[in-house]
């Protein structure tokens, strides 16, 4: 059952039939991994062979804070709540994150890793020790998740 944060309307519908915005899957209180509530982890971005972009999980950090039974999850990209479909490619390796779309229908995604000109491994700059990453920080385990990056400066260091 999920619930819309605007109205408090019950729904199974991914968006609120009322009001249109996200709907957020109601928690189960008794879940064994609440305990991973506000960690945080790197992915680093994938390239497929037709260039699309997604944000790649390492196995490890999917079998600790994925859920088998949760096929849709909320990332929270720089303040826009959107909805990531898990495919079952998601369960095999590697395990990526291909689309996030928001309220508007639109992928999310896409445009977050073209704003920040996030790159794959192979392409950031490894001769400097700059890889870009994306850091997930478990708002919902299984469920919700907040995705930031640290930005890259003119003289090669990081910044929030």
């Amino acid at each position: 059952m999920r619930i819309c944060r605007r109205c408090s309307q019950e729904t199974e519908e991914t968006f609120c039939p009322t009001c249109k915005v996200l709907t957020s899957v109601r928690r189960d209180l008794r879940s064994p991994s609440a305990s991973a509530r506000g960690d945080v982890f790197d992915c680093i971005i994938w390239q497929g062979p037709s260039r699309s972009r997604g944000i790649e999980v390492p196995v490890e950090h999917r079998e600790k804070y994925f859920s088998k039974d949760h096929e849709l999850i909320v990332l929270d990209l720089e303040g826009t709540r959107t909805i990531a479909k898990l495919s079952a490619g998601f369960w095999k390796k590697p395990a990526v994150i291909k689309r996030a779309i928001g309220d508007d229908g639109k992928d999310h995604l896409y445009k977050f890793i073209s704003k920040h000109h996030l790159l794959t491994p192979d392409q950031s700059l490894k001769e400097k020790g700059i890889v870009d990453t994306v850091t997930f920080t478990v708002v919902t385990p299984g469920e919700e998740f907040k995705v930031s990056v640290a930005e890259r400066s003119a003289e090669g260091g990081e910044r929030e």
